[in-house]
Parts: C-alpha cells; sequence; structure tokens
C-alpha cells in the first residue's frame, strides 16, 4: 500500500452518514463517557507481523450515574505473546472525567487519568502509554513497575455527526527509567450507512515515527453489542510493522 498517511485521510474524506460511539477499535480516545448507570466491556485480539506478537486485551468499564454520571471507572490488562521479546501481562486502572459534554455540530472536552502495572517479559525496558506499548532505547529492566498517565482529549462533531473528529495529548511517567514520554493521537469516525462505521486514525509517542490505522465497525445490535476490525501499520526500526485487530464491545 503507497502513501499509507494519504490513504488514511483520503479515507475520512470520502465517507458519510450518522453517529456513533468512539472507543473500540480506536486507539485515540474520544470526549464521551458510557452512559449514567451503564456498564461496558470492550475485548479485542491484535496480532502483529514485522516484530512478532499477539495481544489479547479486555477492558470492563462503569459509569455508576448520580453525582458520579461524568466519570467512567475501567479496570482491565492485557496478555501480549511475543517472540523477540517475550511474554508480558498488564493491568490498567483508570478514571474519565467529561469535562464539556459533546453536541451534534460541538465540541466535548474529556480527561483521563490512569497507572499501569506491568510485568515485562524482557530485559528491555518497556512502557506501556495512551497510545500503546513503548520500548525505551538504552534502558533495560525485568521488575515490574507502575507507570502513571494522563490524556487530554478533545472531540469535534460535524455535518451533523456524518464524521466526528478526535484529538488526543497526553504523558506517561515511567517510574522505572525515569522520564516522561509523550503521546498524541487525531483520529476520525465516519458514517458509512445503517450499522456500519468507518474509523481512520493516526498516533504515536515522542521520538518515535507515528502509526497509522484503518477500520470497519458494525452494531450487530444498536447501541448493545458491536464487532468491529482494523488494520494498521508503522514504519518503525528495525522492523516495519504490521497488524490485524478483531474485537467486541457490549453495553448495558
Amino acid at each position: 500500500m503507497s502513501r499509507p498517511p494519504l490513504f488514511a485521510f483520503a479515507l475520512i474524506a470520502l465517507l458519510a452518514s450518522r453517529a456513533a460511539l468512539a472507543a473500540r477499535p480506536f486507539n485515540t480516545d474520544d470526549a464521551r463517557v458510557v452512559d449514567p448507570g451503564g456498564y461496558q466491556i470492550e475485548a479485542y485480539v491484535k496480532d502483529q507481523r514485522g516484530i512478532k506478537e499477539t495481544e489479547y486485551w479486555f477492558l470492563p468499564a462503569v459509569n455508576f450515574g448520580g453525582a458520579l454520571e461524568r466519570f467512567e471507572f475501567a479496570l482491565g490488562g492485557n496478555v501480549i505473546r511475543s517472540d523477540p521479546n517475550g511474554n508480558s501481562d498488564l493491568v490498567l486502572g483508570q478514571v474519565k472525567t467529561l469535562l464539556k459534554p459533546l453536541e451534534t455540530n460541538g465540541v466535548g472536552f474529556a480527561l483521563t487519568v490512569g497507572v499501569t502495572r506491568l510485568n515485562p517479559g524482557t530485559s528491555l525496558e518497556v512502557v506501556s502509554t495512551p497510545s500503546g506499548l513503548v520500548t525505551v532505547p538504552g534502558e533495560t529492566s525485568t521488575r515490574t513497575h507502575y507507570d502513571p498517565y494522563l490524556n487530554a482529549i478533545s472531540s469535534v462533531s460535524v455535518l451533523n455527526d456524518t464524521v466526528v473528529l478526535h484529538f488526543n495529548a497526553g504523558a506517561t511517567r515511567d517510574t522505572s527509567a525515569h522520564q516522561t514520554i509523550g503521546s498524541w493521537g487525531v483520529g476520525a469516525e465516519i458514517a458509512l450507512g445503517g450499522r456500519i462505521f468507518g474509523i481512520a486514525e493516526t498516533y504515536g509517542v515522542s521520538n518515535e515515527k507515528p502509526a497509522y490505522q484503518i477500520g470497519l465497525r458494525y452494531w450487530v445490535i444498536p447501541a448493545r453489542l458491536q464487532v468491529d476490525g482494523t488494520y494498521g501499520w508503522q514504519h518503525a526500526s528495525p522492523e516495519n510493522l504490521n497488524w490485524i485487530s478483531i474485537g467486541m464491545r457490549i453495553l448495558w
């Protein structure tokens, strides 16, 4: 696939119809939370090539409603099977607060704060950021470590929710290497008609080349059960990476 960044944003420009919730299969977060009194489970598998690696994710979330109706609480994690880096596992706890609700043809703002507990399977220093796992060059660590993070989020609805754009800027404190890693993301969700929606995004961390991802989501049961899939790529060093993901999202 030639000129992948242009392809991703050409997709944004070409597609159209009704609104959806961001979440899976985005990496870039959105300025929305689970409905008050509601629950959500996201689960997916991501299989990567270039550096052979498979991630298994399970992420439940809840909105308790009442005085906490603008807050979403999540507790989940993953298991990673990696040929060169060994197996690792991660537990994530996060609180997301809605600062300004997103309205049709309007702008919304949110903020997430959280901490990850990473049990690395390699001597390389690995850190989990809002944009994914990052290997820190020149650093080694096999210790389990806890890394706090925050992520500022804005979302913009245009064309009566036909397209919703998301912008992220975040930072993670690598407590093992005593440094702060910046992260960012830009994404678009596009209504394609009926129950089908497209996504396109680019995201990354400081001192690394950006990653790109495109995908589709389909509401099997509207606002209750969603299935999705993505294709992504990154021109990285020492290997160029590409991956596919398949997931589902349940709300009640």
